[in-house]
């Protein structure tokens, strides 16, 4: 399985903005983009042409969700295919379970859910699921597998304050899909979506 190993603090300092890649730290003062300020974006300018905006938005999208580019291409296709792809193509990602694990707030990033899930720590309607792109569904499930390990208990812990999204309930220490994300619910997603569509209908 792929993965990607560079300096992860990096990625939001070549884009000239924070995507949140490393959770918590993101937010100290720790984070490298605000230590540095002015100086870390100033190491990557870009041309700002209609197609660097493009491909700037698009990666952007790619790095916040953790997905390389031959799956970033199958998710805007099958958006395609869905409708309108600009809305289509988040609405996946969202339903993504590593993202859905971040979303419950049992992982302080989605790296970190990733982590979890492939290492299967995570039942989805009873059933342990090890594919972070695994798309959850309408009335699903989710729940740590051996809930009273001290593992466990950490993470359900980490979900007093989630980052809880309208159609996801923790009921316990469950989270249920309550239904499949809409429009609405990816509509503070920071990403221009209609430059991507732009740039892979060239």
């Amino acid at each position: 399985m792929a993965k990607d190993l560079s300096p992860v603090c990096k990625k939001c300092r070549r884009e000239g903005e924070k995507l949140f890649l490393k959770g918590e730290r993101c937010l100290s003062e720790k984070c490298a983009l605000s230590r540095r300020g002015a100086k870390a974006r100033s190491r990557f300018v870009r041309r700002s042409s209609a197609y660097a905006q493009q491909l700037k938005e698009k990666q952007k999208l790619r790095l916040m969700y953790g997905v390389f580019e031959g799956q970033f291409r199958r998710f805007f296709k099958l958006a395609a295919r869905r409708g309108n792809p600009a809305i289509e193509l988040l609405l996946l990602l969202e339903r993504r379970l590593d993202n859905v694990i971040y979303r419950i707030g049992w992982a302080q990033s989605r790296s970190q859910a990733r982590q979890m899930v492939r290492h299967g720590h995570v039942l989805v309607s009873g059933r342990k699921v090890d594919i972070p792109s695994f798309f959850v569904k309408a009335d699903d499930e989710i729940e740590l597998r051996k809930p009273d390990t001290p593992f466990a208990q950490e993470r359900a812990e980490l979900a007093d304050e989630p980052k809880l999204v309208s159609w996801i309930e923790l009921e316990g220490k469950k989270a249920r899909i309550s239904r499949l994300p809409a429009g609405e619910d990816v509509s503070e997603v920071p990403i221009n979506t209609q430059l991507i569509v732009e740039l892979y209908s060239k």
